[in-house]
């Protein structure tokens, strides 16, 4: 089961998981409105085991404080991005939007980690290149991936801020994301969903890679 909320001055989105039986749930990219959040765990019953950030960038984890207190829920991010979570106040200033400060991280996020809430599994995959600790997340039972600001319906995410890497996104996506089945559904950081199978045959950079590397 999933619900998708867009949260915070920026429009994140982020998305509550669960398992329908356990309860069992996952919090991703908590942006913002921590109440709202938090309101649809309560009506849903549920048990939130991890609060997950894809990446670090303040709007992105602008709820974890509050959700972390909340929930009493581990806070999850790769070891490469978990600075930035010490760093969301004072970036969130630069860019006109009041960002709460943030927790430590409890746990460290790794390449092909898999993190439990019941029945329900997240493998986690390292996609460097909007940040250098950016990662996605991929329920496989149900064919759905979680692409933080990796991956966006006809887009990618920006390169230009500190840790970015146009060459390593485009390396993340060839070697980690496009060989995934076509239909497997993309919920992303901002923006509507998509398919793997769509991006394929119309998102402008991945066209661009496929041409230049003969995919």
């Amino acid at each position: 089961m999933m619900k998708t909320l867009t949260v915070g001055p920026l429009d994140v989105n982020c998305y509550i998981v669960w398992d329908r039986e356990s309860r069992g749930a996952f919090v991703i990219d908590p942006g913002g409105d921590a109440g709202s959040i938090e309101d649809v765990v309560k009506k849903e019953g549920l048990d939130v085991r991890y609060i997950i950030n894809t990446h670090g960038h303040f709007d992105h984890v602008g709820g974890d404080a509050e959700l972390k207190k909340a929930f009493c829920s581990p806070l999850a991010i790769h070891a490469s991005d978990a600075p930035m979570l010490s760093d969301a106040h004072e970036h969130g200033i630069l860019y006109g939007v009041k960002t709460p400060r943030q927790p430590e991280a409890d746990i460290f996020l790794e390449d092909g980690m898999e993190l439990k809430a019941g029945g329900l599994i997240l493998q986690v995959i390292h996609t460097p290149g909007h940040t250098k600790g950016g990662v996605c997340l991929l329920d496989r039972t149900n064919g759905l991936l979680f692409t933080g600001d990796t991956l966006f319906a006809g887009s990618i995410g920006r390169t230009d801020f500190e840790g970015g890497s146009f060459d390593e996104l485009m390396g993340s996506l060839r070697d980690k994301i496009l060989p995934l089945a076509d239909g497997v559904k993309v919920f992303p950081g901002h923006g509507p969903s998509s398919t793997i199978g769509r991006e394929k045959a119309s998102n402008p950079f991945i066209l661009d890679l496929k041409d230049r590397q003969g995919i």
